[in-house]
């Protein structure tokens, strides 16, 4: 049950138009010939239509302008808008937003490393609509496909980041989108988790060398110098586990290093903690055999690595499906996979959009306790949000009286 609701004096302070009118200034989005259809009006028009109906359409967005301004800006204004504005407005405001709510991270949500669970996803549209993607496809162009594929991360705040919008052929491979977008972002510190999709040994090098940790599934490649430094004492599960049980259960833990006797010394540089277990499948009812890598450190007691117990190990990894899920969250309630602009330009705002309303939609959760489903905290937001709608798009358009139909 919701234990409260927000009032526009919170909204307010996560979202202030007053900051969205500095953003429109510094990043140059109302030209002369724009006044009629500002920035922020673009911006407040386009989260408006996510919170309200989901997937968004420029003809949705020419209908809810009139309906909260008793103007007209027609439909093709705003694909016109989408394809030229800059998408540095967005990203600005996304970033903003994002350090509001990051202290707000609960102590449970702090993590002895900095856990960033990360992975890509994609959107596929015909070539025939999305101008701009990675194409996909035979030698003479047949059968050719666009997709938009997104890099995201969900850190300790519980908080997405985007890491990339890829944009070279090369990227079609996780091992390159992903591997190469964590690269990027990488800081001395960080703990990665991630899918067997990144499986490129010399990334995980190189993030080995940059300090960084990474937790991962085993693929396929050889392991050799195995030394098993643990096993569980007890015998694997028969049986399915229990509601609160554990859903990995551990049978040991080896330290090794990539490659055969043959291949290059580098990957001695590399040292690896490789955990083998069973999980639990729900879609088979059966416990399977999963393997993990790691280049935590062992501790000294033998009873864990880095600052984690196995058992929490094991636990950090279990816990990736949470970007899954926020992936699932994205399309099915804010409209990802429904992206409204052909353009890259329009693309790359409406990526930003989504992730703006996913930020707001999971701090307003949090503070009103709706515990129903994202769709039940999607419509009470939407709710909640009308005043400050109208308001900022009063600033937007200085018009001084509240009432903005005449």
């Amino acid at each position: 049950m919701a234990t409260n609701r927000v009032s526009l004096q919170e909204l307010e302070r996560v979202l202030p138009a007053g900051q969205l009118s500095k953003l429109a200034v510094k990043y140059r989005v109302d030209a002369r010939n724009q006044h009629r259809l500002p920035g922020v009006a673009v911006f407040t028009c386009l989260l408006d239509s996510i919170m309200n109906h989901g997937v968004t359409t420029q003809r949705l967005l020419e209908e809810i302008h009139f309906q909260r301004t008793g103007t007209h800006a027609d439909h093709s204004s705003f694909g016109q808008r989408l394809s030229s504005i800059f998408p540095t407005f967005f990203e600005a405001i996304y970033q903003y937003v994002h350090t509001r709510l990051a202290p707000q991270a609960s102590a449970a949500e702090q993590r002895a490393l900095r856990v960033r669970w990360a992975d890509a996803t994609i959107v596929t549209l015909s070539s025939k609509l999305l101008l701009w993607g990675l194409s996909s496809g035979n030698s003479k162009g047949k059968g050719t496909r666009r997709q938009v594929k997104t890099v995201l991360s969900l850190e300790e705040d519980g908080l997405p980041r985007l890491l990339r919008i890829c944009e070279n052929p090369s990227e079609h491979s996780d091992a390159v989108a992903l591997g190469d977008s964590m690269l990027q972002h990488a800081q001395p510190g960080d703990l990665w988790v991630f899918d067997k999709g990144c499986d490129s040994r010399q990334r995980l090098l190189d993030l080995h060398e940059k300090k960084t940790f990474w937790l991962t599934p085993h693929g396929t490649h050889a392991l050799r110098d195995r030394e098993t430094i643990w096993k569980a004492p007890s015998a694997a599960p028969a049986a399915p586990p229990e509601k609160s049980a554990p859903t990995f259960f551990l049978e040991r833990v080896e330290k090794a290093c990539f490659g055969n006797k043959n291949e290059k010394l580098k990957w001695k540089g590399l040292p690896l903690l490789v955990l083998s277990g069973l999980r639990w499948d729900t879609r088979n009812n059966a416990w399977t055999p999963m393997v993990l890598l790691t280049n935590l450190p062992p501790r000294q007691d033998g009873e864990g690595a880095g600052p984690y117990t196995w058992a929490e190990v094991t636990e950090v990894y279990r816990q990736r499906w949470e970007i899954e899920v926020l992936f699932k969250f994205l399309k099915q309630h804010l409209g990802y996979a429904h992206l409204t602009s052909r353009s890259e330009n329009g693309i790359r705002v409406m990526v930003y959009m989504a992730l703006i309303a996913a930020l707001l939609l999971i701090w307003y959760k949090r503070v009103t306790g709706i515990d129903r489903g994202w769709r039940s905290v999607r419509s009470w937001f939407a709710h909640d949000l009308r005043g400050w709608v109208e308001d900022t798009l009063r600033i937007a358009f200085g018009v001084p009286d509240p009432a903005l139909r005449r």
